[in-house]
């Protein structure tokens, strides 16, 4: 592998366990609005969800209307008519409190603190982030953390990595490996700009994104493998 100085890490997916925060948030307003608790349900809103954020990275719509319609499409399915804002806080105060920790991540981090720089590079709402790697305790390792309503931009843009290469106070990308389980977010955006990519893969997909990955594993221990 190449040598490199500046590690950027993706959160969620790769180092917080969004999966299970995003089933908690959604089942809380499942609830809430008396719509059956069901495995259907929950993978019907995340496809929704992951619908809008893909829109999102494509340019096509605002942060605002993604936090928004996301809900008023998915309960709308339901016939029920919702504000998609003040579901959009129901929702955050669950996700909020959610910080669960991919198995081995702070492991990783720790052996890979002394031999790298550590940013974090992520997509959504500030202080939700922030309050969730504070919570999870990941956030001592990192230098800097840049996250998209803050940057103005969203990965996987060009201008999102500006605002990163700015806080970082460098912009030597050659030196830099970008890690994410997103090949739409993370990976493209590291092809844009020039960074190296490693894709985290635990679930085995295929890459139809038509981006190009440099190094790919399926556990945080083989991406430690292979940093070390």
């Amino acid at each position: 592998m190449k040598q490199y100085e500046v590690l950027l890490f993706d959160v969620d997916g790769t180092l917080l366990d969004f999966e299970l925060a995003e089933k908690q948030g959604i089942e809380s307003l499942l609830i809430h609005f008396g719509v059956p608790v069901t495995e259907e349900n929950r993978q019907r809103y995340h496809a929704i969800n992951k619908s809008y954020w893909q829109r999102l990275e494509r340019g096509e719509i605002t942060r605002e209307q993604v936090l928004s319609l996301r809900f008023e499409e998915f309960f709308g399915e339901f016939g029920i008519h919702v504000d998609g804002m003040e579901m959009d806080g129901l929702y955050r105060e669950s996700l909020n409190n959610s910080a669960e920790l991919i198995g081995g991540a702070t492991e990783l981090l720790e052996v890979l603190k002394p031999r790298y720089e550590l940013y974090i590079v992520t997509n959504g709402v500030a202080a939700t982030q922030h309050k969730r790697l504070r919570a999870s305790g990941l956030e001592p390792y990192f230098r800097g953390i840049f996250i998209s309503e803050e940057a103005k931009a969203d990965k996987p843009s060009k201008k999102f990595f500006e605002y990163a290469f700015a806080g970082m106070g460098r912009r030597d990308a050659g030196r830099m490996l970008i890690i994410g389980d997103s090949l739409t977010s993370d990976i493209r955006g590291g092809n844009n700009v020039g960074i190296d990519t490693l894709w985290y893969n635990p679930h085995g997909q295929e890459n139809t994104a038509g981006v190009h990955v440099d190094y790919e594993a399926k556990s945080l221990e083989a991406v430690g493998r292979l940093l070390l």
